[in-house]
């Protein structure tokens, strides 16, 4: 009971440091907001984020920014963002006028990203942009301005899958990777008035952060801490000076130490390290041989005896020399760089490392999921993409609005040109020409298609057919919660029968799976043909299809319904040499107790996939499947 209570105060601690450290990188970005970058805050909607949000907004006013955060809605258009053509004042003067965007509006403020995740690469491209450069260029509908901006980012990421983060261009210009999801309210102290610093220090430091010096030794001893936790980005290395010299500034002071230096390293470099920095081996001193006790030494001398040579006078100046060089080392016992890195090791997250090993073998999913579907440009629905010049014909839409852009800056031209034509000019009319109509475009996901083709054959019953019904069964569910199509396919006998037509139907798919039997033959070559044939069935209605083998590839009917093992691995190799040409992303799982070079080979031979395993039960396989599906 008393290891409990001890156990749940050093969480308790742990929780209240990092929510100390949160509020330190706000007064931080409070000072210098595009010099730092911004930060990445991982937290979900709730109490603990709001009060950190409103903290930051206090210590930002009291800094002297008017309106510190500037709200980035999610699905925001390249014209709110970058800014254009302002329709309505160039209609009532004349001339073309154009309007900031969101970007131009945040110079020495915070832009607030909510699902940062999900941002569109597009976007993330524009803002990154802006950081890199500190200015806003606007190049549309004939019009050519820059802007300067100067902001810091706050990316709230709200991901709830581990591997959901926010685009890497982001994590690469932010000084600071936060995650408040650790902390629960009743970890917070009842107030964060006694945190709030002091205005004058924080003015102070907005006004003469630049002016701060980093000394050489302190930046070797930076380089040499980043080199021992394995980060090599320039990027952090600048940003953890940027945030010494804030600190620095905080205090007043015109150079950093080593103080200021140690803790802009735990507060950016120690959450992207990427291994834990080696301690120094131990120097081994040199022991001399033993001698045995009884024997004297061949050359030791009796101390009174007369005739020993008399001390050299050096001996004793070598000896103050040395005695001078401990006290020395006495004074200063550990270098800079130890000094520094023993409190970035400190400050490391506990469970870093271990997500940085789980996540690295994973790769991005291409295409996988109800909402990860193959992209493509639509014309009716999604999500609306950039207008392109076109003809509203042929189940096209005008886009209205953008159309009056293109043809607002050219107004002044074409009356020019009626008038030395000497035709009427209309009055208070927009002259627009075939040239500037726009046509609405959509970008939306086609919904996928994962495919089950299940080998219920006499031998696979024999050993794996439980297992696989099991997790066939696993995965329809996390494909029903993913709003994936499913179709179930079994062969066996001589025939491949689609035991389950595409269907979002949980219920009937779990029907259709527990009545499968089992037994008979392995017709393998059917199985490839027909499941590759509903699979282009599906995609021509405008899903992703994806195709999920189940089998030990032991194929002994051929596609003749004739006998034999020698044909129907033939005939089983043909067939997947054709269905290779529909470049479908497919999985070969297979099911044999012993991994067996006949599967390995047709998978090869039809581009999938192959995952081989032996002595797994249901939840194993399902999850090797999803994994595999990712990968694929």
């Amino acid at each position: 009971m008393e290891n409990q209570t001890q156990t749940q105060e050093i969480s308790k601690s742990a929780k209240l440091e990092t929510w100390l450290r949160a509020l330190q990188v706000a007064q931080l970005l409070a000072i210098n907001p595009h010099g730092l970058g911004g930060v990445i805050l991982r937290a979900r909607s709730g109490p603990v984020r709001d009060r950190w949000l409103a903290y930051l907004n206090t210590v930002a006013q009291l800094g002297g920014m008017r309106l510190p955060l500037r709200k980035m809605p999610l699905g925001i258009s390249d014209e709110n963002l970058i800014g254009g053509i302002d329709l309505d004042q160039t209609l009532r003067t004349g001339k073309a006028v154009l309007r900031q965007g969101l970007l131009a509006q945040c110079d020495q403020q915070l832009l607030l990203m909510p699902m940062a995740e999900r941002v569109e690469v597009g976007t993330v491209a524009k803002v990154v942009s802006a950081l890199d450069n500190g200015f806003i260029s606007i190049e549309r509908d004939g019009q050519s301005r820059r802007i300067d901006s100067h902001f810091g980012v706050i990316a709230l990421d709200e991901g709830i899958e581990d591997d959901e983060h926010p685009n890497e261009k982001i994590r690469q210009r932010t000084a600071f990777l936060l995650n408040l999801d650790i902390i629960g309210w009743r970890d917070l102290p009842e107030t964060d008035e006694d945190f709030l610093p002091d205005t004058q220090s924080l003015q102070y430091a907005r006004e003469n952060f630049s002016e701060v010096i980093v000394s050489e030794d302190n930046l070797n001893a930076l380089v040499g801490v980043a080199e021992q936790l394995g980060v090599m980005s320039i990027r952090a290395l600048n940003l953890a000076i940027n945030t010494a010299k804030c600190l620095a500034a905080f205090d007043e002071e015109d150079e950093v130490t080593s103080m200021h230096l140690q803790r802009a390293i735990a507060l950016v470099l120690s959450p992207r390290a990427t291994r834990m920095p080696q301690s120094a081996p131990p120097e081994e001193e040199e022991i001399p041989p033993e001698s045995d006790s009884d024997e004297e030494p061949e050359n030791a001398q009796d101390p009174l005896d007369q005739d020993s040579p008399p001390p050299d006078p050096t001996e004793d100046q070598h000896q103050e020399e040395d005695e001078e060089e401990q006290e020395s080392d006495t004074e200063n016992p550990q270098p800079l760089e130890d000094e520094i890195l023993e409190a970035a090791q400190a400050a490391i997250p506990a469970d870093i490392l271990a997500r940085l090993a789980d996540l690295a073998d994973l790769k991005a999913p291409k295409g996988m999921g109800g909402k990860t579907g193959a992209v493509k440009v639509g014309r009716i629905r999604g999500r609306p993409l950039s207008t392109m010049p076109g003809m509203p014909e042929g189940g096209k839409t005008l886009s209205i609005i953008d159309t009056l852009r293109a043809a607002v800056p050219w107004q002044a031209i074409r009356r020019a040109e009626m008038k030395a034509a000497g035709k009427i000019i209309p009055i208070g009319k927009i002259l627009i020409r075939k040239e500037d109509f726009r046509i609405k475009r959509y970008q939306e996901r086609t919904q996928t298609l994962t495919m089950f083709i299940v080998d219920a054959s006499g031998s696979s019953a024999m050993h794996r057919l439980a297992e696989a019904k099991g997790a066939v069964e696993l995965l329809l569910a996390e494909c029903y919660i993913r709003r994936d199509q499913v179709a179930v396919m079994s062969f066996r006998g001589s025939a491949a029968e689609l035991i389950l037509a595409p269907t979002r139907s949980l219920v009937k798919a779990k029907r259709a799976l527990s009545g499968l039997p089992g037994g008979g033959g392995t017709p393998l070559s059917r199985a490839i043909d027909e499941s590759f044939e509903v699979a282009s069935a599906s995609m021509r209605k405008g899903l992703t299809p994806a195709l999920v083998f189940l089998t030990d590839g032991r194929a002994n009917i051929a596609k003749d319904g004739s006998p034999g093992r020698p044909k129907a691995m033939e005939d089983a190799q043909q067939s997947a040499r054709t269905a290779s040409h529909y470049s479908f992303k497919s999985l070969w799982i297979d099911t044999s107790p012993q991994a067996r070079d006949e599967g390995k080979v047709i998978a090869a031979l039809l581009g999938s996939m192959y995952l081989p395993l032996p002595n797994a039960g249901a939840n194993e396989v399902s999850q090797a499947i999803m994994q595999g599906l990712k990968k694929a």
